[in-house]
């Protein structure tokens, strides 16, 4: 160890009271997780146990005066703050003392693979913000992930880009969590995170680096994130729904749960310190807590050896970060957890992010003085309530009907409602021009020409030559570019109808006694083809009929890139899943995707079968000659097979999971149903050969996906950015332009994987720049930047660069 890291050790140690002989240390970091929606309403969490906790944390804090208690995010303590004004003094002063410890600057603990990145960096943002605002001055450098049911593969980039460099998760692939049901072998299973960490490299710590080059200190709660809540209680769980548990503090129980815990933790520590998380679902703090751990040191510290201490889990990481040399850096991928709430309740993900995009315009519009500040609605209370929807039970689709229904759509026509007036004020942006719509729209003049004879239509652009068949239910049979060369095998666009006795959560083939399989097929059933022209090219529209239901699929064919448009319109039936295949003819073994923060490569399979991946916007697979990627407008999922075939989740409505035909989990115990009928929209880019950074696929996915319907204020705000500021070179893409939060001028946010270094030059079309500053996105200046000749240059420092201009509008 070196000497600085010794000191630091020894000046942590003398802060949290542990002896300079102890050569194994537990700390307890208590908290309690707070859903603001799931299986009831966030008021009747709040009414039921949030204020009580609080309540009882509070005098607990007054009681314990070294006492430290955890809060996870800012949503329910902002709502406390406003209940108990009496309150707010004692919650400033425990807040600033570091007594109430936040373990992230988040309105929640959001899901980081189904929101855009924008979403998830303006979320720790507002929450930074609220307490700078109340006169709180903490900025945490951690940002802990207790309960999301996957993580995305680049989160060291996505949470430096927002100043965190320390983070915590619960679940990770391969691990074994309270009422969870798995196939055999399902646990630790080879190739897993879980199995990685346990196994091959046993430990709980270590540094997580992505793809991008990007690192944080990570810690895994392998036992859950209430490992620790039956320090002082006798049963089975404390968890609000199945509380199973009666109190017991005697020094014996007490004393064997410390020994258990410790059992459990020291095999996998590198260091002599482990951390033991209390805090399951709106648990209620444990009386005396201080009081127990230092009975416990007294009378057992001396035979055991073992220091048991309350703390905060940035504490934790603040010790092992003494011993990072002893640490593992690994590349971790730690998905597949669940596969089946990635394209649940779609049609309530699409809201919430076309909400965000909308607010994004508005951003853009109100900073560039476009329409005045009278004209504009209350953007704060309307962009809590889009960060409140990343949450891992809103965005997830994984509450109770009643809870969608009843609250989450509700908050975002209630944030519509107060962003009207930038909606219909959006009509001064430009207007989304062909250059924005990433080939999905042609000249008057240059469209495809198209045939129809004996139930076949052949359609002919400048790249590519398509044949579709009514015979084969309306689907391409084949796709060839002018040379004749074979671009993709038919049937594709084919819609698929899978069984699935999965729910919210897992798709049925994740869990033992599950069912996922194949029922019927669009191409099992003849079609007719309609072809409808437009100024945008033409569209080949079919109506299929599968499982009792009608669905439209809509085909679109343009003249400005190899691309094909692929939508399906409609509602799937109970216990449905549909999926769009495509036979790209592409023997890879590797997928390239993004995720939001960056890109990762995957395998076409880990453990389920099939392998659905959460998949942000493309999916690349690279031939010898050629390549192919789908892009899809929103979020969803994908699955691979090694020769090639592709498929995309369309529609799911699967109700509830059910094993064996009649067995439900206690841990995941919400039915839902889906009620509207949603549109899938996507296209397939024909590319080259080779990676896919040379070939800016981030930047034309995001084109193509700004030519979809669920796109569209996105559409307008990227036509709107592009007419203000010039970027240099064009892949780097703005995707935030806002006025500054802290200090004065605009917040740009340039996003670029794959091209950390990469010089990128900036300036404003109509505005004098007078300062730059690269800062974090919590809108903190990091160091000033050169501005020359009107505009600035700065190297991206990852694949997300925060900048502030000080600038003159003409």
């Amino acid at each position: 160890m070196r000497s600085d890291d010794a000191i630091r050790e020894q000046e942590l140690r003398r802060r949290l009271g542990i002896p300079a002989g102890a050569e194994r240390v537990i700390l307890f970091a208590e908290s309690s997780h707070w859903d603001p929606g799931w299986l009831k309403t966030s008021e009747e969490y709040y009414d039921l146990y949030v204020r009580r906790t609080l309540d009882e944390a509070i005098a607990e804090l007054g009681r314990e005066p070294a006492r430290v208690y955890s809060i996870e995010c800012l949503f329910y303590l902002r709502r406390y703050w406003e209940d108990r004004p009496s309150q707010q003094a004692t919650i400033r002063s425990f807040v600033n003392a570091g007594r109430l410890r936040l373990t992230a600057t988040g309105v929640t603990t959001p899901d980081t693979c189904s929101p855009d990145p924008e979403a998830i960096l303006r979320d720790f943002l507002l929450g930074q913000e609220w307490l700078r605002a109340e006169g709180m001055t903490v900025e945490p450098r951690l940002a802990y992930f207790p309960d999301n049911f996957g993580h995305s593969a680049a989160l060291p980039s996505l949470l430096n880009a927002a100043g965190f460099d320390r983070t915590a998760l619960t679940r990770v692939d391969g691990m074994r969590f309270l009422g969870d049901f798995g196939r055999q072998g399902e646990y630790n299973w080879p190739g897993s995170s879980a199995a990685r960490l346990l196994k091959e490299e046993r430990t709980l710590d270590f540094v997580w680096r992505d793809e991008e080059g990007s690192e944080l200190l990570c810690h895994w709660n392998a036992y859950t994130y209430g490992q620790g809540d039956m320090l002082a209680h006798r049963g089975l769980a404390r968890v609000y729904f199945f509380p199973l548990a009666m109190p017991d503090s005697s020094d014996g129980h007490v004393a064997r749960r410390i020994a258990s815990y410790t059992g459990q933790l020291a095999p996998y520590s590198r260091t002599p310190y482990l951390f033991c998380p209390i805090g399951m679902d709106f648990i209620r703090p444990i009386p005396g807590l201080l009081g127990l751990l230092e009975r416990y040191n007294r009378r057992h510290y001396p035979h055991t050896g073992v220091w048991a201490a309350n703390a905060g889990l940035d504490d934790y990481l603040a010790l092992i970060e003494c011993y990072r040399a002893r640490l593992p850096v690994l590349n971790l991928d730690p998905n597949p957890y669940w596969t089946g709430w990635p394209t649940a309740r779609p049609v309530l993900k699409r809201a919430c992010h076309e909400l965000v995009d909308t607010l994004l315009l508005a951003d853009a519009l109100l900073a560039t003085q476009q329409i005045g500040e009278d004209r504009i609605p209350d953007l704060a209370a309307a962009w809590w309530i889009a960060a409140t929807s990343n949450h891992h039970d809103y965005i997830s689709g994984t509450s109770t009907d009643r809870v969608v229904e009843n609250e989450q759509l509700p908050w975002i026509r209630q944030a519509t409602e107060l962003i009207r007036a930038a909606q219909a004020a959006a009509a001064k942006a430009p207007d989304p021009t062909p250059a924005h719509k990433a080939g999905r729209r042609s000249t008057a003049t240059e469209r495809p020409t198209w045939s129809l004879h004996d139930g076949l239509v052949e359609v002919e652009t400048p790249f590519l030559r398509c044949e579709l068949a009514e015979e084969a239910g309306g689907c391409i049979v084949r796709v060839g570019d002018p040379s004749g060369r074979r671009l993709l095998d038919g049937p594709s666009a084919d819609v698929i109808s899978y069984f699935d006795s999965g729910g919210l959560w897992r798709l049925g083939a994740d869990f033992a006694g599950g069912a996922f399989s194949e029922v019927a097929r669009s191409s099992q059933r003849p079609a007719r083809l309609h072809v409808r022209e437009s100024e945008d090219g033409l569209a080949v529209i079919s109506a299929l009929h599968m499982d009792g239901m009608t669905l439209v699929r809509r085909l679109t064919f343009g003249c400005a890139a190899p691309l094909i448009g692929l939508e399906v319109d409609g509602l799937a039936g109970e216990k449905r899943t549909l999926t769009l295949r495509l036979e790209t003819g592409l023997p890879s073994r590797e997928l390239w995707m993004d995720t939001p923060g960056g890109t990762v490569t995957r395998p076409l399979r880990r453990h389920y079968d099939p392998t659905f991946w959460a998949l942000h916007s493309f999916v690349h697979l690279q031939g010898e000659e050629r390549g192919a990627a789908l892009c899809l407008a929103l979020p969803g999922s994908i699955a691979a097979w090694p020769g090639g075939r592709l498929e995309a989740i369309t529609q799911r409505n699967a109700t509830i999971e059910t094993a064996y035909g009649f067995l439900h989990f206690a841990g995941n115990p919400v039915r839902g149903h889906e009620r509207d009928v949603y549109n899938a929209e996507m296209a397939l880019l024909f590319t080259g050969a080779g990676d896919w950074a040379p070939q800016n696929l981030p930047a034309l996915a995001y084109r193509a996906a700004n030519a979809a319907t669920a796109r569209a204020a996105r559409a307008q705000f990227a036509a709107l950015a592009a007419a203000l500021v010039e970027v240099d070179p064009p892949g780097v893409l703005l995707t935030a332009l806002k006025l500054a939060s802290r200090g004065v001028g605009l917040i740009l946010r340039l996003y670029a994987p794959g091209r950390r270094g990469q010089e990128v030059s900036l300036s404003m079309r109509d505005a004098a720049l007078a300062a730059a500053y690269l800062c974090d996105a919590r809108e903190r200046d990091l160091r000033p930047l050169e501005v020359r000749g009107g505009s600035l240059r700065l190297a991206m420092p990852g694949p997300i660069a925060t900048v502030r201009m000080e600038v003159d509008l003409k």
